[in-house]
């Protein structure tokens, strides 16, 4: 029989019935005296169980993700009215208390046991299988057998050691257990169900505190022990009830966590074995009989779960498989990749990065995002050609290993074929995704073998004595990823390596690396160059810039390795570095008595970053700054191709006290239009008008409206680029508020700044005649 929707509405004649039933279990052994009473109570249970009962088959019946929960439920069910009836059969035929117990207590083990099993398998459903889990089973068992034993002994220790016997309340003991072992089964995942919107994990628990609390009660003889001692469970029943009228939620489904099984495992044995001790001292034989039997099985189940868990965590190690596209992950393509390579087959390498997915990314979600690169798994997956072997490196970055006779006609088609298939949109949860890519593909051949014609992209093959697959592979992927980046920044979509063309790129992949490690290591130092009043010369800031002092190359310049951060994804934490050093520097500046106002270079993708203004201020607070001695500057047209997103970063800079300061002002579009619409502290006129203001009428009409519209706006106004006194005295003339240049200063280490700032304020205001400076070589 096919499945029903699961939001087909419960029968309420039978929800009606178990809250009925319920009420009839709690009010009748107080409107019924003496046996009529109880045997009232016990019917009106066994309607309970009965309505409870075609509830859970309602469920079972309609449901598949919970099959699990509600087919164990199910039987523990049908095995507690079994039990309710053999109870009051065997009290009608006159058997032996202990024998009625026994039955009982036999009874209640199965039925904790298969809730558990099905709580289990709720909480955490298995990826694979749906039979019973054995060693499930008997950790199961043992841990409810532990438990009671552990409160008989407590018992016999306590102020009722009557009941530190198989006795008429020892069920109630193996009730308890059960509910404390369900109970932490249902904690495990309440949470997250009600962040889902499921309230039946919280029922559950609520229902289950109910019966331990009842229970307690009835043994501590605040409850007759009769009924009460059969109908402790009746919250749970309703609870039951309840859960399976409600419309089932769905979840992830996960595998089974062995290392929470082993630590249970563990748990049980370390409470066991002081269980049996006690119990053998206090003369206990039985108690302490089951107790090391139940320690025993713990003790199995934990050896078998280390067993389990040592399989698992090879297995894990061992997996070659992304799990979000299904294609090999890097080291299952590398994998690959050297097995060919040491069979010497002719080969196409060609790695893969798509354009413009972290702006998909950020913009649609991360849902999105994984959507897109599952669509880009299948479409590279559907160019193949049998015995081709795509893969995911990570990120958006595939690559494609292509075992073929003529590698390189195989390389053009296959970049081709690439191209085209991941340039054509994505439609994902309606919205039409661009998707587009660049593709850069080498090609291998065996040493002796003759090629086609391609000249070699790799060199000279192997085998050889120098270089071992391991190495030929990554060799391939370094050339196939310079190829890739050309094709990116030519926009050609696809490009085949080249060595005489790609030398010079494939160097830069290695400044790339030593550029990680740089940041890694801060090795990342700050020259800053002085900013001055116009009028008066006195220093009144200074901008930081930033530079790499190479191991091999010397100092660097930004333009040296800036294009490559942002091509490889190293801007943000270089942003951070400089943040951190610059704010780093301003706190040593001031613990030398020198409060330098220092601006900072932002980067376009920083302003799409909502959480740098909180990174900011706790920079600040941790170095003891002042906000309002810090600037951060970025560019005008970075505010103008997307002024809500960054107008909102930059008012959250600005309502901490950073400064905010546009930089290059004068090369965006419709800059005085604009103007008014960007709060901002501070202007920098770009270096290209101030240098032309002596033989540039109009370049003198643009800053002197410049000028005029920021003071109107509560701006200052600081010139870049003034490189001699005539220069200067311009600038102060049209209104400029702050200098800098090569007229006062080239950009400096930080102890020399320190020591021009302390020189210049010594002098005073306007003692020293402003000088050309001539620039260091970056």
């Amino acid at each position: 029989m096919g499945h029903a929707s699961s939001t087909a509405r419960a029968p309420r004649p039978a929800l009606w019935a178990a809250v009925v039933a319920a009420l009839a279990v709690v009010l009748a052994p107080i409107v019924l005296d003496g046996e009529s009473g109880t045997s009232a109570a016990l019917l009106a249970y066994l309607s309970l169980l009965l309505c409870t009962g075609l509830l859970v088959r309602w469920r079972l019946r309609r449901t598949r993700a919970e099959h699990q929960l509600w087919s164990k439920v199910g039987l523990s069910l049908w095995v507690s009215a079994g039990a309710v009836v053999t109870y009051a059969a065997t009290t009608a035929a006159g058997v032996p208390a202990p024998v009625t117990t026994a039955l009982t207590c036999a009874a209640m083990v199965v039925t904790v046991t298969l809730t558990y099993l099905g709580i289990i398998r709720w909480t955490r459903p298995a990826a694979e299988g749906s039979g019973l889990d054995h060693d499930h089973v008997l950790g199961t068992l043992c841990g409810v057998v532990v438990l009671t034993t552990g409160a008989l002994v407590g018992m016999r220790l306590g102020p009722h050691p009557e009941w530190g016997t198989w006795g008429p309340g020892s069920h109630l003991l193996v009730s308890m257990a059960g509910s404390a072992v369900a109970v932490t089964a249902l904690l495990v995942t309440t949470r997250g169900a009600l962040r889902r919107g499921d309230p039946r994990p919280a029922l559950m628990v609520a229902a289950l505190l109910l019966c331990l609390g009842a229970s307690a009660l009835v043994l501590a003889g605040w409850l007759p022990t009769l009924p009460w001692a059969a109908l402790v469970r009746g919250p749970w029943l309703l609870a039951l009830a309840l859960s399976a009228a409600l419309p089932e939620v769905s979840h992830a489904r996960d595998r089974q966590d062995v290392a929470i099984s082993s630590i249970t495992g563990y748990a049980t044995t370390v409470l066991g074995l002081p269980v049996v001790a006690v119990a053998l001292i206090e003369g206990m034989t039985t108690v302490a009989v089951v107790a090391a039997l139940a320690t025993a099985g713990a003790v199995a189940r934990l050896l078998l779960d280390v067993r389990e868990l040592l399989a698992l965590i090879t297995n894990r190690s061992a997996s070659l498989v992304d799990e979000l596209t299904g294609l090999p992950n890097r080291r299952g393509t590398l994998t690959v990749l050297e097995r060919a390579i040491a069979d010497e087959r002719p080969l196409v390498v060609a790695v893969v990065d798509l354009d413009h997915f972290k702006e998909v990314n950020d913009s649609l979600g991360h849902a999105v995002g994984d959507a897109l690169l599952q669509t880009a798994a299948s479409r590279i997956s559907g160019v193949l050609l049998p015995g081709e072997v795509a893969g995911r490196l990570g990120g958006d970055e595939f690559v494609v290993v292509a075992p073929a006779s003529s590698p390189r006609s195989r390389a053009g088609r296959l970049g081709r074929d690439l191209a085209r298939v991941l340039g054509r949109p994505a439609h994902l949860q309606g919205v039409s995704v661009p998707l587009g890519a660049s593709v850069g593909t080498s090609t291998w051949w065996p040493a002796d073998t003759p090629d086609d014609g391609d000249g070699g992209s790799t060199g000279d093959g192997y085998p050889s004595s120098s270089e071992t697959p391991a190495e030929a592979a990554g060799r391939l992927l370094r050339s196939a990823d310079t190829a890739m980046y050309d094709a990116k920044r030519t926009g050609s979509g696809h490009v085949s390596h080249d060595p005489q063309q790609h030398d010079d790129p494939a160097q830069q992949l290695a400044l790339v690396a030593d550029l990680r490690a740089a940041l890694a290591a801060h090795e990342l130092v700050l020259h800053h160059q002085p900013q001055v009043c116009a009028s008066s010369g006195y220093p009144t800031g200074a901008e930081a810039l930033v530079r790499w002092p190479h191991p091999s190359l010397g100092l660097l310049a930004p333009s040296r390795f800036l294009d490559l951060a942002e091509a490889h994804g190293l801007m943000g934490p270089l942003t951070d570095e400089v943040l951190r050093a610059g704010v780093a520097q301003q706190a040593a500046w001031r613990a030398e008595g020198l409060r330098v106002r220092l601006s900072l270079n932002l980067p376009a993708s920083a302003l799409h970053d909502v959480d740098l203004p909180g990174r900011v201020r706790a920079l600040l607070a941790e170095h003891g700054v002042e906000a309002d001695t810090l600037v951060l500057e970025v560019t005008e047209s970075v505010l103008l191709k997307d002024p809500q997103r960054s107008s909102a970063v930059v008012g959250a800079l600005r309502a901490s006290g950073v400064r905010v300061s546009i930089d290059d002002f004068g090369t965006g579009f419709s800059s005085l239009a604009r103007l008014r619409n960007l709060a901002v502290d501070e202007l920098k006129l770009d270096a290209s008008f101030t240098r032309d203001l002596l033989v540039d009428a109009r370049a003198r009409t643009i800053v002197a409206s410049s000028v005029q519209l920021a003071h109107a706006l509560g701006m200052t106004v600081v010139a870049e680029g003034v490189e001699d006194a005539e220069t200067l005295q311009q600038v102060e003339q049209l209104g400029c508020d702050e200098v800098q240049g090569y007229v006062f200063a080239a950009a400096m280490p930080a102890h020399e700044l320190a020591a021009w700032w302390r020189e210049r304020t010594a002098l005073g205001a306007g003692a020293a005649v402003p000088r050309r400076v001539e620039p260091a070589p970056s």
